[in-house]
C-alpha cells in the first residue's frame, strides 16, 4: 500500500542518491531562508537533505547546522534569549549550583572571580547574566561559537548596551587555539559537548581543563535511567544524534577532580534532562 509516508522516504532517498552531498547543503541552508514556506517544513527539510552526513560523521553534521544557523540553532533570537525573564529554570539551576559550590570553597563568586570563558556562547546571553548577576567583578568575559550569526547579531547587541563581553566565531574542536595561554578563573561548557562524539568531547574535556583556574561547569543530557557516572561509553539519543556522556570518567581521564555533580535522571526541565558536573584541576 502506498501512502503518504512511504512516498516522502521515497522523494528523500532519491533526492540524497541523485544530488551530491556538497550541493544538498548549499540547498539546505537557501531553503531555510525561504521565508515563504511554512517554519516546521523547512526546518525539516533542511535536516532532511542531509540526514546522510549524520550518519558519515555525526560531528560534520551538527557542526555544519549550527555553524549556518539552521534547525535547533535558529530560534536563537535576542528578544527571546536576554533578559532575567527569558532565562530558562534549567540554568537557573546550573548557576545556582555553580555558585553555592564556589562559596564552599570559600570562593566569593562577586569579588573573586574575575575572568569566564563560555564554550558554546551563541548570542553571548549566558555570559551577559553572568556580567550583570553571577561574577560582576569579572574582567575578562568571553565565549566562542560556531555560528557565525549568533556571533555577529548577539557581539552587536553587546556593544550597543554597554557590555564589556567578547564573542568569537570558533569551532570548539579548535578551542585551544582559540583560547591561546589564557588561564579562565571559571569556564562553562553548558550542553554542547552533547553535539561531540565520545573521542572528541574526551579531548574537549582535556582542553577546558587546562584553560581552568578555578572551576569548570559542564552541563549534558542525563541517561534517564542509569547514572552518567556509570556509563561505559557514550549513548547517542534519537532522534536528534546527539549524545549521552560520563562527564565524569572524561574528568577524571583528563586528570581533573569532580567536586560536585547533578544528575537527576528521567526528570525533564526546559525539554531537557539533568546532569551537571563541576571540576577543578588539582595544583600541583
Amino acid at each position: 500500500m502506498i501512502t503518504r509516508a512511504s512516498i516522502k522516504e521515497t522523494v528523500k532517498e532519491y533526492t540524497r542518491s541523485v544530488i551530491p552531498l556538497s550541493t544538498r547543503k548549499r540547498l539546505a541552508v537557501w531553503l531555510y531562508h525561504q521565508k515563504w514556506l511554512n517554519y516546521n517544513r523547512r526546518s525539516w527539510w533542511s535536516q532532511e537533505l542531509i540526514q546522510d552526513l549524520a550518519s558519515l560523521n555525526i560531528n560534520d553534521y551538527h557542526k555544519f547546522l549550527w555553524s549556518n544557523h539552521l534547525a535547533y540553532s535558529a530560534p536563537y533570537e535576542i528578544s527571546s534569549k536576554f533578559g532575567h525573564e527569558n532565562l530558562q529554570q534549567s540554568r537557573r539551576m546550573f548557576f545556582s549550583d555553580l555558585t553555592r559550590h564556589l562559596i564552599s570553597m570559600s570562593v566569593n563568586p562577586e569579588v573573586d572571580i574575575h575572568s569566564v570563558f563560555e564554550v558554546g556562547c551563541s548570542l553571548g546571553y549566558l555570559l551577559r547574566y553572568c556580567e550583570t548577576d553571577i561574577f560582576p567583578s569579572a574582567e575578562q568575559i568571553e565565549g566562542s561559537d560556531i555560528d557565525q550569526y549568533a556571533i555577529r547579531v548577539g557581539s552587536e547587541y553587546l556593544r550597543s548596551i554597554g557590555s564589556k563581553i567578547r564573542l568569537m566565531c570558533g569551532d570548539m574542536e579548535e578551542l585551544d587555539h582559540l583560547m591561546k595561554d589564557n588561564i579562565y578563573d571559571i569556564i562553562l561548557c553548558p550542553g554542547v559537548l552533547m553535539y561531540l562524539h565520545e573521542s572528541a568531547a574526551c579531548q574537549l574535556v582535556d582542553v577546558l581543563l587546562r584553560h581552568t583556574g578555578v572551576m569548570l561547569g559542564l552541563t549534558g543530557l542525563a541517561h534517564p535511567e542509569i547514572d552518567n557516572a556509570e556509563l561505559q561509553h557514550s549513548v547517542v539519543r534519537d532522534p536528534d544524534k546527539s549524545f549521552i556522556h560520563n562527564f565524569d570518567s572524561m574528568i577524571k581521564k583528563a586528570g581533573g577532580l569532580t567536586v560536585a555533580r547533578r544528575w537527576e535522571g528521567s526528570k525533564i526541565v526546559d525539554g531537557h534532562t539533568i546532569y551537571f558536573v563541576f571540576a577543578i584541576k588539582p595544583k600541583g
